[in-house]
């Protein structure tokens, strides 16, 4: 399996992909990191090498099952500073998660109504994307303010879902599909005049089956830990808790905690079939 590293100036960041161990990246990793020297460095690992980075300083965070093509990956960070080690109003995320892990993970859920449309998103729908998470999002750790660069990023890989209140598309997220045959649901947004029809629970399990389709078994999200409604969402929708990310990225205000969830596609495909 191939070992990934990647730069991430805009969040201040160096993740990488160690599904393996190689002595000749490891050397390339120190070597970003004292070129660049990020506020904080995440890596995806192999069980088999936690305790090679933690004696390198990293620490645990969190945990993805089936990850890598079927093998757990673990997320290690090592922070350069305090600031950036600091979690955001814990006080707050205690009581959030509190109530999180008090929600059932299955519940039926209503019908969407004639006046809305489930749908993959196409690219003529990429004005329509990036109004919305303009809309939604006062600062987003990629693009998806840029036309073109959603226009880019839209394939078999990383594709959308929209909700559309006849033309105007009210609601989002996607998938994205790594290297390693699992993917992310991110780029979750409602627009707030819309909010509290649970939009996001006809969406994602749309972008479960095409998932499905392609033989993605693996799913995963990280969500702002200071936001309730989205970890109530994904924890009913079944995935399971797996570790917080302390300031992982720039979103809305500024550096966010984010939580880490995951689910096995095939395995609740196969509850639900029984």
């Amino acid at each position: 399996m191939k070992n990934l590293i990647e730069v991430d100036s805009y969040n201040d960041r160096i993740v990488a992909y160690f599904p393996t161990l190689n002595e000749g990246e490891i050397v390339e990793l120190e070597q970003l990191h004292q070129q660049h020297q990020p506020s904080k460095t995440i890596l995806y690992v192999a069980k088999e090498y936690v305790g090679y980075f933690v004696k390198l300083g990293y620490e645990q965070e969190g945990h993805i099952p089936e990850f890598f093509y079927g093998f757990d990956s673990y997320v290690l960070s090592k922070f350069r500073g305090v600031n950036r080690k600091i979690p955001k109003q814990m006080e707050e995320q205690l009581k959030i998660m509190n109530t999180v892990q008090q929600t059932p993970s299955k519940t039926s859920l209503s019908s969407l109504g004639d006046q809305y449309i489930l749908q993959l998103a196409s690219h003529k729908d990429v004005k329509g994307l990036v109004e919305l998470y303009k809309k939604v999002f006062q600062k987003y750790p990629t693009k998806i303010f840029d036309e073109n660069y959603v226009s880019k990023i839209m394939s078999d890989n990383y594709f959308f879902v929209v909700i559309k209140d006849q033309d105007k598309i009210v609601s989002a997220a996607s998938a994205m599909i790594n290297e390693y045959k699992s993917a992310e649901i991110t780029d979750c947004a409602t627009d707030p005049s819309y909010r509290g029809k649970q939009f996001l629970l006809h969406i994602i399990p749309k972008l479960e089956q095409e998932l499905l389709k392609k033989g993605i078994y693996c799913a995963y999200s990280l969500t702002r830990a200071l936001s309730p409604g989205m970890n109530i969402t994904i924890k009913r929708l079944g995935y399971e808790y797996g570790g917080k990310l302390i300031n992982n990225c720039i979103i809305s205000s500024g550096f966010e905690d984010m939580c880490i969830w995951s689910k096995q596609l095939n395995k609740s495909k196969a509850d639900s079939d029984t």
